[in-house]
């Protein structure tokens, strides 16, 4: 896997690594970067180290990092590291720092008090509220402001007194943070501290923030203070009042409502929308009084805050407010009406009640039975979006109307009144009337909220006798809905005699949005004639992998299936962008498969390199066997200087991956130190274990044992098998059998029909766990070097080829041993060689 400890260090220059200073590379990484900050690195190495302590680092890392709170270059950084450094440590730091450290570093240390709210500091904060640097003494009480306790309060209240200029505005604002902190611990402290600014001569800024905290934390004693400020002159404090009365909710409706009467009616707007917007029944009688004021812009405000009450309203309220909105639209108040509709739509949306739809469509249709044309108008559009079905025939009655907008108009309202019994009418004037846009955008509108299946059904069922014009027509529609009885609709399209509707259907199915048109065009690429046709049909069966939500398998399959199917490079180029978008293991090995075949190879080189250069979540030592094939087959120089140079890094990066997590090698590649068995089967040769023959058949099951058991492991090897019919396995938590060939336990299985399973071995003599037969050989590189990867951790046990992933099987006897000997196998009575290398364990 990528790793980003790896990527860390590399970035560091490399007087990083050749410090006499450093320890070796298995030192804990903490303790690497503590020992850059110790020794004369430069300073971006040390900068670096910070950046990646503040990450990892704990109370050990302090005092290192503490040191350069003072360096102009690196206090940023040390900063930033202990801000986030939990415990105790970090803080006394930073205290420490502010006895020696001066000048805008000193400020920076103050600042990183405040982000940790460290409370052991506030006794040196509350001196430095005197110092005479403002932004030291500014910074100070910031800081006492976010610690916010009663202490820091009353260092706070003692400076304000002698403060003056912008420290003592500053002061001010701190303490109101502390009064905020301390409301729910010590509420009457928090009072005083408000007083405390608002007797003081500052700013109407500061002042008006002082209100406002002072009417939140009074609460219903705060009520007289907020009638006050809410008939103030100035509007920014009556804003300011509003603002309070937002906070305390419920309990100052009341006070909004007396200081209602009084008001300009632009503040008459503000407290209706505060009102409203707090979803306050008692903002109705406010609401219908300006809805009937005749007012501008105070009945527009009106209007929308109605459309933020009703959802709180009881019926008879939304009724009341239906009564006010519809005499708006019998008096044509034109520059209310969309406003106005919208708001009965809402009401007709929130499910409400019998009573309530039934005054909503007497309304509407006495609107759209009007010979008023604003009324009617008007009447349409709320039959449309408040979706009454009941109301068509009236609306039918109107789409032939000599007037246009009236036409337009209930044509547009067909979208929303249209049942799935009405269905069938639309469709039928849709394709009559072939370019009216506005029929058309009805329909669509129609079809998209009606029951999908139910509207397809209707659709395909018009293409019985449609010219061929108006089925091109359903065939757009139907892909704008989808759905199973449309896709196979246009498929049928799509297989036509007819090349206009093969033109239209292909071309919607290659833009089909959802995965299940993959099938159908994989077919269609394969068994259309006409080339055009089943070039588009493979394209557009591509595509789905390449821009739809697919499982890794079903969109690796899409790739196998188009390669095998594609003619042109064109299409072949398309695979290989999704293999470089989406890499998985599977990928992967399904890319160094396709390294054999000489038409393929360079696009394929190319894709494992960019996965190597760009970052992949794929394990290293997957990657780094995709490499080295790519060196092993391509004739491209370029594509094999880049792979070696990747392939460097990325042998590196493995090899430090494991050595940190501690793997160690179990077979030396020269002995058979640490093992026993049949050395007349198993023998070394090239630093490999080998075992087998192509020319004669091994006589019984051959196993090379470890001599040490083990329990909680994970193991690590490479596999090779030769031969037409190959079996053989890796033994795991298994017992040698007294004087057998034969051992007995868990098997990570080898072999034809059983790559990848977990057997068990002379116990059971059966397959617990495995990949479906017909997907076992997937991962698997025949003939070829393989990895092989087994975990196993209590019960439960992991296996892995070449990164793909197995078997994850959890042992639910009690009686089967979790400890034994690890054995490496041969299988007997079949003529095949298996050879085993760089097999390496970690215990957990």
């Amino acid at each position: 896997m990528f790793s980003f400890r790896f990527c860390l260090l590399s970035l560091l220059s490399v007087s990083l690594f050749c410090s006499a200073n450093l320890v070796s590379a298995a030192e804990p990484e903490a303790d690497r970067l503590v020992n850059v900050l110790n020794s004369d690195a430069g300073t971006y190495d040390k900068a670096m180290a910070c950046r990646r302590l503040a990450a990892i680092g704990d109370a050990k890392s302090v005092p290192a990092i503490a040191k350069y709170l003072g360096d102009e270059k690196l206090a940023t950084y040390a900063r930033s590291a202990l801000e986030n450094i939990p415990g105790n440590a970090a803080d006394k730091a930073l205290e420490g720092a502010l006895k020696t450290v001066k000048g805008d570093q000193l400020v920076g240390v103050i600042n990183s008090l405040a982000k940790r709210r460290d409370k052991g500091a506030t006794s040196e904060l509350a001196k430095l509220l005197a110092d005479k640097n403002p932004k030291v003494a500014i910074a100070a009480a910031h800081a006492l402001g976010a610690i916010g306790t009663t202490d820091a309060a009353a260092a706070l209240k003692s400076a304000f007194g002698s403060a003056d200029g912008k420290v003592k505005q500053e002061v001010a604002f701190a303490l109101l943070m502390c009064a905020r902190s301390l409301a729910d611990t010590n509420k009457q402290q928090a009072v005083e501290l408000t007083e405390v600014v608002l007797k003081a001569d500052l700013p109407e800024n500061i002042n008006l923030a002082a209100t406002q905290r002072a009417i939140v934390l009074l609460g219903k004693e705060g009520l007289g203070l907020l009638a006050k400020t809410l008939k103030a002159d100035d509007l920014a404090r009556f804003r300011a009042g509003l603002q309070a009365a937002r906070k305390l909710g419920p309990e100052a409706a009341a006070t909004l409502v007396s200081a209602y009467p009084g008001l300009s009616n632009e503040r008459k707007g503000l407290i209706i929308v505060a009102l409203s917007q707090s979803h306050n029944p008692r903002a109705l009688p406010l609401i219908r009084e300006a809805v009937k004021s005749g007012n501008g812009p105070l009945q527009i405000q009106a209007v929308i805050s109605l459309g933020e009450l009703v959802p709180v309203l009881k019926a008879d309220g939304q009724l009341q407010a239906l009564s006010d909105l519809f005499d708006l639209l019998k008096q044509n108040e034109s520059d209310l009406t969309g406003a106005v509709e919208t708001v009965v739509a809402r009401i007709q949306a929130g499910q409400p009640a019998d009573k309530v739809r039934a005054a909503i469509e007497a309304n509407t249709r006495k609107l759209v039975e009007s010979e008023a044309l604003p009324q009617q108008l008007s009447g349409l559009a709320l039959a449309g979006d408040c979706r009454l079905s009941s109301l068509t025939p009236a609306v039918y009655q109107l789409v032939n109307h000599a007037n246009p907008e009236v036409k337009q108009m209930a044509i547009q309202a067909l979208g929303g009144t249209t049942s799935s019994d009405d269905l069938p009418k639309l469709i039928a004037l849709a394709l009559k009337n072939p370019g009216d846009a506005t029929i058309s955008d009805a329909l669509k509108a129609a079809c998209a909220r009606l029951p999908l299946e139910e509207t397809a059904q209707a659709l395909a069922g018009a293409m019985d006798g449609a010219s061929i014009e108006q089925q091109q027509q359903l065939l757009n529609q139907l892909a704008a809905i989808g759905g199973e009885t449309a896709l196979k609709t246009v498929v049928a399209a799509a297989r036509s005699n007819n090349d206009d509707l093969q033109n239209t259907a292909t071309d919607l199915l290659g833009k089909w949005v959802t995965i299940d048109v993959a099938p159908p065009l994989l077919e269609l690429a394969q068994s259309l004639d006409n080339r055009k046709y089943k070039i588009r049909a493979l394209r557009g069966y591509i595509r789905v992998a390449r821009q739809l939500n697919m499982t890794p398998a079903e969109r690796l399959e899409v790739c196998r299936n188009t390669l095998a199917n594609a003619e042109r490079n064109d299409e072949k180029k398309l695979v290989f962008e999704v293999l470089r978008r989406y890499p998985t293991p599977e990928a992967v090995n399904f890319t160094i498969n396709l390294l054999k075949e000489k038409d393929l190879n360079v696009p394929a080189s190319a894709t494992i390199i960019s996965w190597a250069e760009r970052g992949t979540p794929i394990e290293n030592t997957l990657l780094r066997d995709a490499l080295q094939q790519v060196i092993a087959t391509t004739n491209n120089a370029g594509l094999k200087q880049r792979a070696e140079q990747q392939l460097e890094r990325i042998k590196a990066q493995a090899a430090q991956e494991e050595q940190e997590l501690g793997f160690q090698s179990l077979f030396d590649g020269k002995t058979f130190n640490g093992w026993h068995g049949n050395e007349a089967i198993f023998r070394i040769e090239n630093g490999e274990i080998v075992a087998g023959s192509l020319t004669e058949k091994v006589k019984q099951n051959e196993f090379l044992r470890s001599d040490k058991e083990y329990e909680d492991f994970e193991l690590k090897l490479e596999f090779k098998l030769l031969g037409e019919k190959t079996n053989a396995g890796v033994q795991i938590r298994t017992a040698e059998i007294p004087n057998d060939h034969e051992v007995s336990g868990f098997q990570a299985d080898l072999g034809t029909g059983y790559w990848g399973c977990l057997y068990d071995e002379s116990r059971r003599r059966k397959i617990l766990a495995g990949p479906p037969k017909e997907v076992r050989d997937l991962p698997v590189r025949m003939d070829d070097w393989n990895t092989y990867r087994i975990r196993c951790k209590g019960p439960r046990i992991q296996l892995w080829i070449n990164g793909v992933q197995t078997v994850d099987y959890v042992e639910e006897d009690p009686n089967i041993p979790l400890k034994g000997i690890i054995a490496l196998q041969i299988h007997g009575n079949l003529v095949n060689q298996v050879h085993y290398r760089n097999v390496r364990l970690r215990e957990l």
